[in-house]
């Protein structure tokens, strides 16, 4: 029976018991079952850890270790195999901690500087430092057994791994201002907060931090304000709650959003309890605000956010690329030129599968344009794979359906002609320009009572009595036909905006649509021009002229039922005239 030239930490496999004595030797008892030792060997708590510190061959060649667990809860001794120079048979040899140096650490990480978060003297991993991470070698423990002292400390990380059975990180720190500090040692990182530089008194700083470890700082904002008194609040209170003002709130926000840029989280949008606590942060310090991890992004993917101009998040959309690492940046820093540039032929590709997004949205690249400017892929471009970034997007300019009035009347060799308004600028698909309608005013003649009169006198001639009668009553109706016919081509203008119907340039609208828009600008009924009615009296003479005109009314049935459109294009609405009105006409003479 020797002690071992070198301790070994070891595991057990569990095929073997752990015994009071080596071998067969009479009396030896059952220290632990098989059962006992396969809980040791899948413990996760490095508590369980075991030391082998002695070994013995018995006279059948049979070597025996003896072994304690880290805790000493168990102690004895365990079949190892045929040969001192290899472990085999109820336990193997086990790696307690794997050091990684700094590999596991972002070069932000590494080049931050750090606090205790909790300084104090609870033995827990994160309050003091350790030799070693603890319970990774056999009695080596705490390096200081207070941190209170260190609270104000500035250390540095030299040194990363993880414990075999917790998966925990544990980094070595070291105070940069004292490189034998009896403070040096091992501490979970989530033990650490990053030292903060001095915050300007006239400026706040929100920390972005991961949501499982509030001492981790993702990024850091601040903010200044031109003239702010150091300890004053950045907000103000009112209506029975802290707020900050519209302007600011958008300014952090999109400055938040450039910050978490390219990394694995977000913060898109305040809570009205997150804006509060910036509203209460006094300038000259600081205050954190939880960022969220990012899930479901592909490792060879850039989450394309799209910012709508109230700051708010539109949608967003994942682009990926074949053969590319995560964590490497999606465009390049070209030479000379501060703005990055995307690879050859990856714009086209994203711009097509960014519009799609868009498509139905009611929102666009830019404005008149479905491309990616310089600024977009620069932000773009910056990003990283398996990260995300923002761009902004901007309003579709709306399209204008201009109304075409056509009137549907029973009265006219055509039932469906087109109207005109008089003094309208903009009309579209009037009528064929080869038939122009026939305007009011081109009716011959010079439409007075004598004018008629004179019509009159010369259909009845040389006619008298009832035949007289009746000649004055057809030249009458002849000329009223006449003034109507021209009149139902025609609509009085009256302020009316046919221009009205909007919407997003090249979506389709419904009758739903057209209607509303109808009744919004007034356009369910339209009017004729004024025009004047001649009547006879008893003596075949033409009274002075009444005053009418024609009423057209919507006709969802002749316009089509089921109408529907493209915003951009003209929309042909039908009024209808026969139900309201008839050619003026005099059947006999007034009595």
């Amino acid at each position: 029976m020797t002690t071992l030239p070198q301790n070994r930490n070891v595991n057990f496999t569990g095929s073997n018991a752990l015994y009071n004595k080596a071998g067969t030797l009479k009396g030896a008892r059952v220290v632990a079952s098989r059962t006992t030792l396969n809980k040791i060997k899948n413990s996760q708590s490095s508590t369980n850890n075991v030391r082998a510190y002695q070994v013995a061959v018995t006279n059948r060649g049979s070597v025996y270790y003896k072994v304690v667990t880290y805790d000493g809860a168990y102690r004895g001794w365990i079949y190892g195999g045929k040969s001192v120079a290899s472990i085999a048979g109820g336990v193997t040899q086990y790696t307690t901690f794997k050091n990684q140096g700094l590999s596991t650490l972002t070069a932000a990480q590494q080049s931050a500087t750090y606090k205790i978060a909790n300084p104090g003297t609870a033995n827990n991993g994160t309050t003091v430092t350790y030799k070693q991470p603890a319970w990774t070698q056999y009695k080596v423990g705490r390096a200081i057994t207070d941190s209170t002292p260190y609270a104000s400390t500035i250390f540095k990380i030299d040194q990363v791994g993880t414990r075999t059975r917790e998966n925990d990180q544990w980094v070595h720190i070291y105070d940069v201002n004292n490189a034998n500090s009896p403070a040096n040692g091992w501490i979970l990182m989530s033990g650490l907060t990053q030292a903060q530089a001095p915050v300007a008194d006239n400026a706040i700083q929100i920390n972005l931090v991961d949501p499982s470890n509030n001492s981790t700082i993702v990024k850091s904002v601040t903010i200044t304000r031109s003239g702010a008194t150091k300890g004053t609040n950045f907000g103000y209170y009112s209506n029975g709650g802290w707020t900050i003002s519209q302007s600011d709130l958008a300014s952090i926000q999109n400055q938040i959003r450039a910050a978490l840029s390219g990394t694995n989280y977000s913060l898109d949008s305040l809570t009205t309890a997150q804006i509060a606590q910036i509203a209460q942060t006094n300038f000259g310090s600081s205050t954190n605000l939880v960022a969220n991890k990012i899930a479901n992004i592909a490792d060879n993917a850039v989450r394309i956010n799209l910012v709508k101009p109230d700051g708010t998040i539109l949608k967003y959309t994942d682009w990926s690329k074949s053969g590319v690492a995560k964590g490497s940046n999606v465009g390049l820093s070209a030479s000379g030129n501060t703005l990055w540039s995307l690879y050859s032929g990856d714009q086209s590709s994203m711009e097509s599968q960014i519009n799609s997004a868009l498509s139905g949205t009611n929102f666009q690249l830019n404005t008149n344009s479905n491309t990616l400017n310089s600024t977009q892929m620069d932000a773009i471009a910056r990003g990283t794979y398996g990260g995300q970034v923002y761009i902004n997007v901007v309003p579709v300019s709306s399209a204008t359906s201009t109304i075409t009035p056509y009137v549907f009347s029973l009265n006219q060799s055509s039932p469906l002609h087109p109207v005109s308004g008089s003094s309208v600028t903009t009309k579209i698909e009037l009528a064929d320009p080869n038939n122009p309608d026939k305007p009011f005013n081109d009716v011959p003649g010079n439409l007075t009572t004598a004018f008629v009169q004179n019509i009159v006198t010369h259909a009845v001639g040389s006619e008298t009595g009832t035949s007289a009668q009746n000649k004055a009553i057809e030249a009458v109706n002849g000329v009223n036909k006449a003034i109507y016919d021209a009149a139902i081509q025609e609509y009085a203008l009256s302020n009316l905006n046919f221009n009205g119907f909007k919407g997003q340039s090249g979506s389709k609208w419904g009758i739903t649509d057209l209607t509303g828009s109808l009744l919004v600008n007034n356009l369910w009924y339209i009017h004729s021009p004024n025009f004047p009615v001649f009547s006879l009296d008893g003596q075949n003479k033409v009274q002075d002229p009444t005053i009418s005109n024609i009423t057209y009314s919507f006709d969802i049935v002749n316009t089509g039922g089921a109408i529907t459109g493209t915003y951009g294009d003209p929309a042909k609405v039908v009024y209808d005239a026969s139900p309201f009105n008839k050619i003026p006409e005099v059947t006999s003479t007034n009595k």
